[in-house]
């Protein structure tokens, strides 16, 4: 599963502290010790990292996290989804999304165009000075390059992507987070990608459709090149199994309910440098980390949660994955 750098985290806390709303509980039921944003090396689950973003936005009632002068009310993402549900193509979603913002707010003015075969979905921030670390223009460029890719079933290859800004010190983290050319102070924030993709069509159900949005915003930080789309999907079908614990079915199950032939689910994970195995470590790995430290459940009880019969094998697993035992790393992480 997919990391979010420190800066990010830091960063997005920028909007309580201009609405004078304390940090410390929005992390806490994030799942996140605050000593740890002490420690800029530091990353933070993609699970737990959203937590936190939907944290804020909740508190603010703003889903552009403070960021703006003025709110954007919670649920209008979501209203957006459900407008753009019965568009055709990705032009037809993009267009009438981008329609959308500028009737609703002039906070972040949108712009899609095409010239030289290219797609180029592009913004501004209208008072960039409240968003001083560009945590929003980061933002809003993951949200529009995610959920389109989302929307046509794979990864937009992006040829170059554009920043007002310029160059920060976490752009090795941007350079993974936009795999393509990077341009810093640019005059708009940009993505640029090959406009044939305007043509694909939109695969998604009213039901899947239903379900991102249940899961937002953790889907849409899914990072291409480190969490696919194929692997986000598999991670969500094995935890929706039981309420309770993981339960994993065997790789030829995982294939039936993704609709394809177990070789051909192998041959996918493999060509994206991963396995069932993998997944289902990562999976075990940052639940138990969620389960110990942010609701401080013991031992014997994670160890169940995560699928393992007795809590030795789980401890061995566990300081195999992190270094340290379950108790070492709640000693080091809860103080």
């Amino acid at each position: 599963m997919a990391t979010i750098c420190q800066h990010h985290v830091i960063a997005c806390l920028q909007g309580l502290g201009r609405h004078n709303l304390a940090q410390q509980p929005i992390l806490e039921r994030a799942g996140i010790n605050p000593n740890r944003l002490k420690k800029r090396d530091q990353r933070e689950h993609t699970n737990q990292v959203a937590r936190l973003f939907k944290g804020v936005q909740d508190a603010l009632d703003d889903e552009f996290m403070g960021f703006t002068d003025n709110p954007c009310k919670v649920g209008l993402f979501a209203t957006m989804s459900e407008l753009v549900s019965r568009c055709a193509t990705l032009g037809e979603l993009l267009e009438k999304a981008v329609n959308f913002y500028n009737l609703v707010s002039s906070d972040i003015p949108m712009v899609l165009e095409k010239t030289n075969g290219n797609a180029i979905f592009e913004f501004t921030m209208a008072n960039p000075t409240l968003d001083p670390q560009h945590f929003m223009a980061e933002f809003w460029l993951v949200i529009w390059h995610r959920f389109p890719s989302w929307y046509i079933g794979e990864p937009i290859r992006l040829q170059e992507t554009h920043f007002t800004f310029p160059q920060p010190k976490h752009s090795g983290e941007l350079q993974i987070m936009f795999p393509s050319t990077l341009h810093f102070k640019s005059k708009a924030n940009r993505l640029v990608f090959d406009a044939q993709y305007l043509d694909k069509p939109l695969l998604r159900s009213d039901q899947e459709l239903s379900q991102y949005l249940e899961n937002a915003p953790a889907d849409v930080m899914t990072i291409p090149g480190s969490d696919t789309l194929l692997e986000a999907q598999i991670e969500r079908i094995i935890s929706q199994r039981n309420a309770d614990r993981l339960v994993f079915g065997t790789i030829h199950e995982l294939a039936h309910e993704l609709g394809m032939s177990s070789q051909t689910l192998h041959r996918r994970l493999t060509d994206s440098a991963t396995s069932y195995q993998k997944i289902k470590d990562n999976l075990r790995r940052n639940l138990a980390i969620t389960k110990l430290v942010h609701e401080k459940l013991s031992v014997e009880r994670v160890s169940d949660a995560v699928g393992f019969s007795e809590p030795r094998s789980f401890t061995r697993a566990f300081k195999h994955w992190t270094g340290l035992t379950p108790r070492e790393y709640c000693k080091q992480n809860l103080k």
